[in-house]
């Protein structure tokens, strides 16, 4: 009998550091594609080779988070529907479809151009729902077909079924934190619970295009600064103008739910994701120290260090780390 209560107790103690403990991940180490991206691309290091109907997926996870990220692009005919097997008519002028050859779908680094900010560029505009639709001229019909997306309304609700857009679920209840990069900064961003299909709240921080401090130098916005940018009439705006943005959105997670974050008609990039077990989104450290613009760097030996989660580390550390805005590696 003792030997089972502790047996049950060591059980127990590690689950319970299980539950506790950090975990992260980097889309790109050493500027390149991590391990799980890199396995699905080609020998020029960024066209996908696993494209299924249009789509790539790529799949990775750490001790309590399931990650997934879903890559898409159009048919290589999209005006003329060559490339397109009709099947199922599921509407007025509406059919199932798949699609026999599409663009190429790419994974590649990229990188801010005056911020050290790398991260996974992917491609494919959101849609909850897709379907073929037969091109009519002149009231007639003409054999050939078109493919139509319609994106994601907050007061509908859904879940993107193609395009580019991560989908997370994680075993324990916390705070998640997701490095992302949007090209247009005015688009709408949306975390959608995956079970009532309608968004969710997050935080946002980090550099907006042409938000500088006083010395001109781009200034690290907290959520308040970037939602005093909007208006309560768009609170899916992370941006301000058509600006590029780029920094963390932290959202609180149940255990054993899964959510979507995605931009509601545009790409985001992906930098990787720190999960805080136990943690309030409201409890998560700022991110700032891990991003440095390149025209403020000190180069101080005594310097912070960084791994590529933003969390510091030590000398003895091994592997890739950000010190005075740079990576290196540290062995």
């Amino acid at each position: 009998m003792k030997k089972i209560f502790t047996l049950i107790s060591v059980v127990l103690c590690a689950m319970s550091v299980n539950a506790q403990t950090e975990e992260s991940y980097s889309a790109v180490t050493n500027d390149a594609l991590s391990a799980e991206y890199a396995a699905v691309v080609g020998d020029d290091g960024k066209t996908a080779k696993n494209v299924v109907n249009g789509n790539s997926i790529v799949k990775f996870n750490t001790t309590n988070v399931d990650f997934e990220a879903m890559g898409s692009a159009e048919p290589t005919a999209l005006d003329k529907g060559e490339d397109l097997t009709i099947g199922t008519k599921i509407g007025d002028n509406m059919y199932e479809y798949t699609i026999n050859s599409s663009k190429p779908v790419t994974w590649e680094v990229a990188k801010q151009a005056d911020i050290d900010f790398t991260y996974v560029k992917g491609q494919g505009k959101p849609a909850v729902t897709t379907y073929a639709e037969e091109i009519i001229t002149d009231g007639n019909p003409t054999g050939a077909y078109r493919v139509v997306y319609n994106a994601f309304d907050p007061a509908v609700g859904g879940l993107p079924v193609t395009g580019l857009y991560y989908k997370v679920t994680t075993k324990v209840a916390g705070a998640l934190k997701i490095g992302m990069w949007a090209n247009k900064g005015n688009h709408p961003t949306y975390l959608v619970d995956a079970e009532t299909k309608q968004v969710s709240n997050f935080l946002v921080e980090g550099y907006i295009n042409g938000q500088n401090d006083d010395q001109g130098k781009k200034k690290w916005l907290s959520n308040d600064e970037i939602r005093a940018l909007g208006s309560a009439e768009k609170p899916y705006i992370i941006g301000a103008g058509n600006q590029p943005f780029w920094g963390n959105v932290v959202f609180d997670t149940e255990a054993n739910k899964t959510y979507y974050l995605f931009q509601g008609t545009t790409q985001i990039g992906f930098q990787g994701f720190v999960f805080y077990p136990g943690k309030k989104k409201e409890d998560v450290p700022t991110s700032i120290e891990a991003i440095t613009t390149k025209s403020n760097k000190a180069l101080n030996a005594n310097a912070p260090i960084y791994n590529l989660a933003g969390q510091q580390v030590d000398k003895s550390y091994k592997g890739v780390v950000i010190q005075n805005g740079t990576k290196r590696i540290q062995k």
